[in-house]
């Protein structure tokens, strides 16, 4: 069974597209991170996925069931940390959490331990907490009912680095548990130490979703040419990013590296340098 499956999700605000023709799953046992630059529909598509906003159409299944019609049935099963805090300033971060756990009709049994691990202060109001703290409390919130379907948006954004590493501990214990996660995340080497696959959403519309494995063995290239002559017309395609500096020529490849060899004996050039980009950098290309 799969935990969540979007088909063609649009949604329109008025006249302005918001996403279009979004398509994904999130299967057991997997993490799957969400990128994209400011805009792009990562939001969008998690709160329409939440319910917290209705798409304009396609479809959107959680556990087999419309998660549209049977909303309130099939998000029992969701934990969700969106990319504001949502809270009741007043009360105290126990004091939210145990309003969380009456409302999933859970026990507080997890929120001692997973307090302890994030290190989280239960007795200070919520509206006295930082930014990195808040956070913390809004990923307990999420884990308290100990969901099959996780579903997080920036939740690493004001953690420090010791506490980051107790948050990716937690997430991958939730992994080994069979639980499917999304991670939306501008934070490209958490996408990297915890995905198992990547979705690249730009302009509300997914232009890839790569497996991490893949994504690793087909890295970017960085390509410099050196030649004495004239400046050859490079007519490959995967080339991006394109510039001349003199005797130089400069580019982004990501495409088969026998046609890359063939086009460089096909030219004149007295040197070639060929460097793979950092998954960073290879992310980004999708971006452009």
């Amino acid at each position: 069974m799969i935990p969540c499956e979007i088909m063609d999700l649009k949604k329109y605000y008025g006249k302005q597209l918001g996403v279009e023709n979004v398509s994904f799953n999130i299967k057991e046992g997997e993490i799957i991170g969400f990128i994209g630059p400011n805009g792009a529909g990562k939001t969008t598509t998690i709160k329409s996925i939440v319910g917290l906003l209705k798409p304009t159409s396609g479809s959107i299944a959680m556990f087999n069931e419309d998660a549209v019609k049977s909303g309130e049935k099939v998000r029992h099963e969701l934990g969700y940390s969106g990319s504001e805090a949502s809270f009741f300033p007043n009360l105290t971060v126990l004091e939210n959490l145990k309003f969380v756990a009456d409302t999933k009709g859970v026990s507080y049994d997890k929120i001692n331990t997973l307090a302890t691990k994030l290190e989280l202060n239960l007795t200070r109001k919520a509206k006295e907490l930082s930014l990195g703290n808040k956070k913390k409390m809004m990923i307990v919130m999420a884990l308290l009912s100990s969901p099959k379907l996780i579903i997080l948006d920036e939740p690493t954004v004001g953690l420090d680095p010791l506490i980051k590493q107790a948050f990716f501990e937690i997430i991958e214990e939730e992994k080994r548990r069979g639980v499917a996660i999304l991670i939306s995340s501008h934070q490209l080497t958490d996408i990297q130490r915890l995905c198992d696959r990547v979705a690249i959403i730009k302009n509300g519309k997914i232009i890839a979703i790569e497996e991490m494995s893949e994504l690793k063995t087909k890295r970017l290239k960085f390509v410099t040419i050196e030649t004495d002559y004239s400046i050859p017309q490079v007519t490959l395609s995967g080339v991006s990013n394109l510039k001349t500096e003199g005797k130089l020529i400069k580019f982004n490849y990501n495409g088969d590296m026998k046609k890359l060899v063939k086009y460089l004996n096909s030219i004149d050039v007295n040197n070639v340098e060929i460097t793979d980009a950092g998954l960073e950098e290879m992310f980004l290309h999708f971006y452009e």
